[in-house]
């Protein structure tokens, strides 16, 4: 069985990204902290840059902040981690970062033109950050990988 599932590996992979990315887009869209509807006079976006940084530093709610950032980061983690194990072109860590502010700001403009959530240049930025470190892990992880392998192969001969 786990061999069937090792050889099958980019299509389980494959099948993991677009379950991960319903999550996302659930977790935007539908489960949201303030369920009702902006009005079009009122629709939140903020395009200050690096603002939820600033605020965590300097107001007095700052682990409000700080999860805002954490949990951006972390959603997309499995983004870039996921990516580059499916298809090779996104083994090159730009354009998975590249992937990843694509997507981070097409969630943004979803939630501006549906009205749900909040439009934030700092969603993309910690959004694209979190890719970043998807990559980085997918690269630490590889570089255990390729150990193992040559300590086994080292071991065989």
């Amino acid at each position: 069985m786990l061999q069937k599932l090792y050889e099958n590996r980019r299509k389980v992979l494959f099948c993991v990204c677009i379950l991960y990315l319903i999550g996302v887009f659930f977790i935007t869209f539908i489960v949201r902290e303030d369920m009702s509807l902006r009005t079009s006079e009122n629709r939140g976006v903020v395009l200050t840059p690096f603002r939820e940084f600033d605020a965590m530093l300097h107001q007095p709610n700052h682990f409000f902040w700080f999860w805002q950032i954490v949990l951006n980061i972390l959603l997309f983690v499995p983004f870039g981690f996921l990516l580059p194990w499916i298809h090779r072109i996104f083994r090159n860590p730009v354009v998975t970062v590249m992937a990843g502010c694509m997507l981070s700001g097409v969630i943004e403009t979803m939630q501006y033109l549906t009205r749900r959530g909040l439009t934030e240049v700092d969603d993309v930025i910690t959004n694209t950050m979190g890719a970043a470190a998807g990559v980085i892990l997918y690269y630490i992880i590889m570089a255990f990988v390729r150990m193992y392998q040559r300590g086994r192969c080292d071991s065989q001969s």
